[in-house]
C-alpha cells in the first residue's frame, strides 16, 4: 500500500495539529510518560510533532517529516544516527498504511534501540475520528490489543501493558530484557 507522505504532513502540521495537538488530556500517553523514563536513559521522539517533550526529558531526539521543531526533519525510513537509544517512544507515527509499512517501520525503529529497551505506543485503531473530512483520505492501521500482542512477539518484546488511553487510542508498553 502506498502511504501518501506529501498528505500526511501537510494534513498533521496544519489540520490536526490545531485541534489535537495538546498532550494535556492523555492518561497515559501524554505528559505522565515524563515519569516512566529513568536518569541517565536516551529517548527517541519516533514522529515526535511539534516535539512537546523537548527539554523535559534530557537525552531525547525527535524526528518528524512535518514540523520544523523536530530535532531532524524526517520521516522513520530516513532517520540516521550511530546512536543506540533505551526507550522509543511511538505516539500516534506509526498508524498509517499496511501491515506491510507497519512491521517494516517497527523493524527500523528496534535497529535505533539499545539490547535492553522499551517501546511507548499510542495507537489508533483505525479510527477517522479527527473531527475533519480530510482525515477520510488517511490510511489508518487497524491497531488492536491482539496486534500488539502479535507484533511484541514477533519482535522480541514482552508486552507489559495494553489498555484504553483517552481520546480512543490503545496505549501500549513493550520491553526488551
Amino acid at each position: 500500500m502506498t502511504v501518501n507522505q506529501n498528505y500526511l504532513n501537510e494534513y498533521f502540521h496544519t489540520t490536526w495539529h490545531r485541534k489535537n495537538g495538546s498532550l494535556d488530556n492523555l492518561e497515559k500517553t501524554g505528559w505522565a510518560l515524563i515519569n516512566k523514563i529513568n536518569p541517565g536513559e536516551s529517548v527517541v521522539d519516533v514522529g515526535c510533532g511539534a516535539n512537546p517533550f523537548k527539554g523535559k526529558i534530557p537525552n531525547l531526539i525527535g524526528f518528524d517529516p512535518a514540523f520544523d521543531q523536530a530535532d531532524v526533519k524526517c520521516t522513520i525510513e530516513e532517520f540516521t544516527t550511530d546512536e543506540k537509544f533505551d526507550v522509543a517512544f511511538c505516539l500516534g507515527s506509526i498508524n498509517f498504511g499496511d501491515v506491510a509499512d507497519i512491521e517494516r517501520q517497527i523493524a527500523k525503529v528496534i535497529t535505533l534501540l539499545k539490547s535492553k529497551a522499551r517501546i511507548y505506543w499510542r495507537c489508533n485503531p483505525g479510527a477517522q475520528d479527527h473531527g475533519n473530512e480530510e482525515c477520510k483520505e488517511i490510511s489508518f492501521y487497524p491497531w488492536t490489543m491482539e496486534e500488539h500482542v502479535r507484533l511484541a512477539d514477533k519482535f522480541n518484546f514482552k508486552l507489559v501493558e495494553c489498555s484504553w488511553d483517552t481520546r480512543n487510542r490503545i496505549y501500549a508498553e513493550w520491553t526488551r530484557e
